[in-house]
């Protein structure tokens, strides 16, 4: 076979990548980047395409990601990817990247803080031989746990979506409501951000007017894996569209949706003012942003729960709300340049009767996760099955509503 102009050997391509002779031929040897072409003596030559492999995988690694875990996305990905659409599934993963290392900063620079407020006279680390209830211990565990955590999986989703289903009073469910908010015209182009499993779709497939034309997207490939399969079987497959994305770089042109739902997830998003401002550029003149959220008081009863099983937790830390909520959503839509801002309060609450699937729900919030250890979550097993026994029912205060906004 005649060698193309081209064409690059192992040493011109490191030279070109500005790597090793050493890390190509690694990369060749585990399966990451096989030469386009190998002679029947073995020399290696390289393509172009080949430097675009080479860059994903050079990201990839990193931040952080393993051998395996880079060669199942390259693999799944295959040789001929669309270049810009592989940068945009790189910027999604480093995006998932950075969050989870903004939670664990804020969780040690909490921690830091806690153990300065104890000012220990034996210095903050707890002695050799201190038992498990030691503040100390609790939090350098808490640290452990929040490293370990990676984003929400669909079954703490759907964890949560169980309590609401088995105990709201309102017997007119979150998922039917919001759906009757989307006042979109017939023939539209819909983007949602954050789509989670898709629940919301997969209840309302039989409402999902023919000419809505809808993309489902998130951080998480796995979130996005469990819509594809769960909207399958009850809607046909060209209506919906399923890529991965980052709510501060959303990858769609300019103007490309008539409306964009954010169901429960603005909070989530850092450089949330950014976000915003690339939710108003991919909406078209006139469209429509829908962005629910929750309130101060959501769930506050949960908070008690937790300061009643760990005394040094911290009511008054802030929640989602304090990020984009009721009280504060509107400023936010309007300093991003958003113009006829409404919002309209679910009216709901929960009578829980069964204390199982309360405490499941608090195992998956972010004060479950740090503040149960094996003792708390005992003790909060006995508080709540005692308070039912008694009262017959658990309150628990919910505080949820939509934000609509237009872009002129």
């Amino acid at each position: 076979m005649q060698l193309q102009e081209d064409w690059m050997t192992a040493g011109q391509f490191a030279d070109k990548a500005g790597v090793t002779k050493r890390t190509v031929q690694f990369y060749d040897k585990v399966g990451l980047l096989n030469p386009s072409y190998r002679t029947s003596s073995g020399h290696r030559y390289y393509t172009k395409q080949d430097l675009a492999r080479l860059q994903r995988i050079m990201t990839l690694k990193y931040i952080g990601m393993s051998i395996d875990e880079i060669r199942s996305i390259v693999q799944r990905d295959g040789h001929e990817a669309d270049l810009k659409e592989s940068l945009r599934v790189q910027s999604t993963i480093i995006g998932q990247k950075m969050e989870h290392l903004r939670l664990v900063q804020k969780t040690v620079k909490e921690t830091l803080s806690l153990l300065e407020s104890l000012d220990q006279a034996e210095g903050s680390v707890p002695p050799a031989g201190e038992d498990e209830s030691s503040p100390g211990w609790e939090l350098f565990a808490s640290i452990i746990r929040v490293v370990n955590q990676e984003y929400e999986s669909a079954f703490n989703l759907q964890t949560r979506i169980h309590l609401h289903d088995g105990f709201s009073i309102n017997p007119h469910t979150w998922h039917h409501w919001l759906f009757d908010q989307l006042a979109i015209p017939e023939q539209s182009l819909i983007l949602e951000l954050g789509c989670g499993d898709g629940t919301l779709w997969q209840r309302n497939a039989d409402r999902i007017p023919h000419g809505w034309n809808v993309t489902l997207t998130d951080l998480s490939e796995g979130m996005l894996h469990d819509a594809k399969e769960g909207l399958r079987t009850c809607v046909p497959a060209d209506r919906f569209c399923f890529s991965p994305a980052d709510a501060r770089s959303i990858p769609f042109p300019d103007a490309s949706f008539d409306a964009v739902l954010a169901n429960h997830m603005l909070y989530h998003v850092s450089e949330r003012h950014q976000a915003l401002k690339e939710i108003r550029r991919v909406l078209k003149p006139g469209g429509m942003l829908l962005a629910s959220t929750m309130g101060s008081r959501h769930m506050i009863e949960v908070k008690g729960f937790l300061s009643q099983v760990n005394p040094s937790y911290d009511f008054g830390r802030q929640d989602f709300a304090c990020e984009f909520g009721l009280e504060n959503g509107e400023a936010q839509l309007y300093a991003a340049g958003f113009t006829d801002i409404r919002v309209k309060q679910y009216e709901d609450a929960l009578q829980v009767t069964d204390a199982q699937p309360l405490i499941d729900y608090i195992r998956t919030t972010p004060g479950g996760r740090e503040n149960l250890t094996d003792n708390r979550l005992s003790k909060l097993e006995l508080m709540l099955n005692e308070f039912i026994r008694k009262e017959g029912a658990i309150h628990i205060t919910k505080e949820v509503g939509l934000f609509t906004a237009c872009r002129q």
